[in-house]
């Protein structure tokens, strides 16, 4: 075996005591012929070369040699060179490896010619088939959109209003599928952006609270402690509701504002502009930024449309500018964002995917 590989390392020869084996002989790369023992009258050893005989690997031949080069105890020395042979494998399996891979050869070219012939065969029925069904289905009508819907109702009393959602979608199989997804994704937009308003309602009061301590502010809010000591809990708290909600509604929807405000700015000739209404674009942009006198359960189904798109139109996310687009037509539908009475608005599910498709 070809024992000199591994890890370089010290060898050392066996004497008396230690001081005589300080001295490092080689490794098992290199051998180092000064450390050496001589046996009977002139025969040298080498500990390094110990071992009947060296054996490598070159390419395709296998080389042996014997480790040290004299015949011990005292005979003639005798001149020994490595000898290497050709590898031959066994002809009994060249030729079952050869026979072997002939068969596979010929199996796959047969499935080949197989696979083509009844190919021609296939296609002209399936051709025919084709056309029938193709002048069949452009007798039949579309696919007749399924429609689902669902009541805002958050917890929180002043976010509350006759407002619902809907769902529109052909690739649903019911109105009551559609229904069950709409409830599914706009319940949890629901509770989170109810969530969201009631953290800036504490941030509200508590901007109130340290105007209150503080000396700077406290003659300017003089009449506004009377106010608010005057009126009830519930109308204070209103108050805080409509300040919040008008903060919330403001961050969820900047980037359809920005939308708004980069379109209705462009060029005339930029085709973001085709189809779009340059003047609805901008007071929806200003019906967000000023939206002080409006009630807060209308901010809070506009900004809760926006979540719900973005909920069920899931890889959309990815294209804001897309969302914004469809954003703007869905408010356009339900009378745009002038209307402070009941309103409701359809989420088309085929749009929202739409871009998935193409």
């Amino acid at each position: 075996d070809d024992w000199d590989r591994g890890t370089r390392g010290p060898f050392f020869l066996a004497a008396k005591d230690i001081i005589e084996m300080k001295d490092r002989c080689g490794s098992r790369f290199a051998h180092d012929d000064t450390c050496s023992r001589v046996v009977g009258s002139s025969g040298q050893i080498y500990p390094e070369y110990f071992g009947l005989v060296g054996a490598s690997s070159q390419l395709m031949q296998h080389c042996v040699i014997p480790r040290f080069g004299y015949i011990l105890f005292g005979r003639g020395g005798v001149v020994v060179s490595k000898k290497c042979a050709y590898l031959t494998p066994s002809l009994a399996w060249l030729l079952a490896a050869l026979s072997m891979l002939v068969v596979v050869a010929v199996l796959q070219v047969t499935r080949l010619l197989v696979k083509w012939c009844c190919k021609d065969k296939r296609a002209k029925p399936d051709r025919a088939k084709d056309r029938s069904s193709a002048s069949s289905s452009a007798g039949q009508e579309q696919k007749t959109p399924q429609l689902g819907y669902i009541k805002v109702i958050p917890a929180t009393k002043a976010l509350q209003g006759d407002h619902t959602v809907e769902l529109q979608s052909t690739a649903l199989k019911s109105g009551i599928e559609c229904g069950w997804w709409l409830c599914q994704h706009t319940t949890t937009q629901v509770a989170t952006l109810e969530k969201q308003v009631n953290m800036e309602i504490a941030a509200v009061r508590a901007l109130r609270s340290r105007r209150r301590h503080d000396p700077k502010h406290q003659d300017a809010d003089a009449d506004d402690d009377d106010q608010s000591q005057a009126s009830s809990a519930d109308s204070a708290s209103d108050e805080d509701v409509a300040k919040a909600m008008q903060v919330i509604h403001r961050r969820t929807l900047e980037g359809f504002v920005t939308w708004c405000n980069y379109v209705s700015s462009a060029t005339l000739g930029s085709l973001c502009r085709k189809g779009l209404d340059m003047a609805a674009l901008r007071d929806m942009s200003a019906q967000v930024m000023e939206n002080s006198t409006r009630p807060p359960d209308r901010l809070f189904v506009e900004a809760l449309v926006l979540r719900v798109m973005e909920s069920v139109g899931e890889q959309m996310l990815q294209c804001p500018e897309r969302l914004s687009y469809l954003l703007f037509h869905t408010y356009q539908e339900a009378g745009g964002l002038w209307d402070l009475g009941p309103t409701n608005f359809t989420i088309d599910m085929d749009k929202l995917h739409d871009g998935l498709v193409q």
